[in-house]
C-alpha cells in the first residue's frame, strides 16, 4: 500500500475537494499519513485567491521539494494550477505533476501508473457519486459545497478565472449528501459556495437557497449554517429564519465596502442605500441573528472620505463578527491595471483602524453575555482548560470560540454554558 502525505491549504471549498479526493485515494488502496517522512507521494492542494495565499502555496511547494528524497514524488493540485497553468512547469521543475480542479477525479488512477511529468486540466469535475464518498475531516462538522464557480464580475476577484462560472448542484443531490452526513454522525452542516445566495440561478432560473434550506431541514441536521451570502439576495432569506428551527441564527454577508463609488468600482452591484436598507431590515426583523461581514480597505481610488464613511458605517451597524482584507492587485482581474492605488503604508493604517474599531465593538457585545447561558457545541479538548466549543453564532475557524473551564461533557454534545468572562474574540464559561 503506497503512502501519501496530503497537505490541504485554502478555504472550506478547497477542504471539500480534499476530503473527496482523500476518499478516492483510500478506495484506490492508498494510505494517507501524517508525516512527510513516511510517504512516497507528497500531495499539495493549493489556494491562489489572493497574493498571500499564492505565497503560502509557493512556500509549501518549496518546503515539500526540500523533503523529497530520490524515489519520492511531489504532485500539486488545485487553484494555483488553474490560475497559472503552463507557467508553473518551468518555475518549479521539482514538481512531478500538476492537476487542475476538473481532473482531480482521475488522480488516484494516474498515481497507480508509471509517473510521467504532466499538466492535467481537463475532466468532468466532481460527480454526485464522489460527494457521497467523501471522508469528513471533522467528526461533527462538515462543509457542503452547493455550487462551484461564480458568474459575478467583481473587478478584484480571481474566482471566475480559477473556478469558472456558477454551476449549482441540484437540490436533490445536496439533500442526499447532507442526509448521508447526518446518518454518519455529522451534527453541523455548513453550506458554502463562492456566493451561496446565487445558488440555483443557473439551473432553476432564480435563486433557490431558501428552498434548499427548507428541504435540508428534513434531514434532521442539528445545526445548519450558511456562509458567503451576497447582500442583494438577503431579503428572501428572512422568512426562512423564522420557519427553519435548525438554521443557526447567523448570517455571513461580505459587503466589501459601503461607499457607493467604491462599490461601483468593485462591481458589487449595490449602492450604499441598498446595503444599508438590507442590514437595517435584518436588524429589525431578525434581531436574534448575528451578522458577520468582510470589508476591503485600500481599493484603488478609495479616498480618505470613503474610508471614514466605511468606519462610520461599521460603528453604526456593529457587526458581531468582521474580517478585513487589504486590497491586493491580482493579475487577470479588471482592477489589476488600474492606477491611483492606495500606498501600502496607508492600507496598513486603515486595516489597523478597522481592526481596532471592531475590537471595541466586540468587547462591548461580549460584556452582555457575561452571567448568561449559551448553547455551546463542544468539539475539542484543550490543555489549559476543560474543553472548547462554539455557540450557534460562531462559525469554525473564522469567529471566536468558548473556552470551558469547568463541567462534564462529551465531545459532540451541545451543552448550556454559563459565560463567566470574555476577551477580545473569545468567551469563557462553565457547565454547572
Amino acid at each position: 500500500m503506497q503512502k501519501v502525505y496530503f497537505l490541504s491549504l485554502g478555504c472550506p471549498k478547497n477542504l471539500v475537494d480534499s476530503e473527496i479526493l482523500s476518499a478516492l485515494l483510500y478506495e484506490a488502496g492508498f494510505e494517507i499519513v501524517e508525516e512527510p517522512k513516511e510517504a512516497k507521494i507528497f500531495l499539495l492542494s493549493t489556494c491562489a485567491f489572493i497574493k498571500p495565499a499564492i505565497e503560502e502555496s509557493i512556500e509549501a511547494i518549496l518546503e515539500l521539494a526540500q523533503k523529497k528524497q530520490p524515489g519520492k514524488k511531489l504532485i500539486v493540485i488545485g487553484c494555483l494550477v488553474e490560475r497559472y497553468r503552463e507557467k508553473l512547469i518551468s518555475l518549479f521543475p521539482e514538481v512531478d505533476a500538476w492537476f487542475g480542479l476538473k481532473s482531480l477525479a482521475t488522480l488516484p488512477k494516474w498515481l497507480k501508473q508509471p509517473f510521467l511529468p504532466c499538466l492535467l486540466l481537463g475532466g468532468s469535475g466532481w460527480q454526485q457519486e464522489h460527494y457521497l464518498k467523501r471522508l469528513p475531516s471533522n467528526p461533527f462538522t462538515a462543509y457542503v459545497k452547493i455550487a462551484e464557480g461564480c458568474s459575478n464580475h467583481c473587478t478584484f476577484c480571481t474566482i471566475p478565472v480559477i473556478r469558472g462560472r456558477l454551476k449549482s448542484r441540484p437540490i436533490e443531490d445536496v439533500y442526499e449528501e447532507v442526509e448521508l452526513l447526518v446518518a454518519q454522525g455529522i451534527k453541523e452542516v455548513i453550506l458554502v459556495a463562492q456566493e451561496t445566495t446565487a445558488y440555483g440561478i443557473d439551473i432553476y432560473g432564480k435563486p433557490c437557497l431558501s428552498k434548499l434550506i427548507q428541504q435540508l431541514e428534513k434531514t434532521g441536521v442539528t445545526w445548519l449554517r450558511v456562509l458567503y451570502t451576497h447582500p442583494k439576495h438577503i431579503p428572501p432569506l428572512i422568512e426562512v429564519f423564522s420557519t427553519c428551527q435548525h438554521l443557526t441564527p447567523y448570517l455571513d454577508i461580505p459587503i466589501q465596502h459601503i461607499d457607493t463609488k467604491v462599490l461601483k468600482a468593485m462591481g458589487r452591484g449595490m449602492t450604499e442605500k441598498e446595503i444599508r436598507q438590507t442590514l437595517i431590515q435584518l436588524r429589525e426583523e431578525l434581531p436574534e441573528v448575528k451578522l458577520r461581514t468582510t470589508v476591503m480597505v485600500g481599493f484603488p481610488n478609495e479616498t480618505q472620505v470613503a474610508f471614514k464613511k466605511l468606519l462610520s458605517f461599521l460603528k453604526e451597524i456593529e457587526f458581531d463578527h468582521l474580517g478585513v482584507f487589504k486590497y491586493s492587485p491580482e493579475e487577470g482581474t479588471q482592477a489589476f491595471k488600474w492606477e491611483d492605488r492606495v500606498p501600502e503604508g496607508m492600507k496598513e493604517q486603515r486595516y489597523q483602524e478597522v481592526m481596532e474599531l471592531q475590537k471595541q465593538i466586540v468587547r462591548k457585545k461580549h460584556k452582555n453575555y457575561i452571567g448568561k447561558e449559551q448553547p455551546v457545541f463542544i468539539e475539542k479538548l484543550e490543555e489549559d482548560c476543560v474543553g472548547m466549543g462554539r455557540t450557534p453564532w460562531q462559525a469554525p475557524e473564522i469567529d471566536g470560540q468558548v473556552y470551558i473551564t469547568k463541567g462534564a461533557f462529551s465531545l459532540g454534545e451541545i451543552k448550556k454554558v454559563k459565560i463567566t468572562d470574555a476577551n477580545d474574540y473569545d468567551l469563557i464559561g462553565v457547565i454547572d
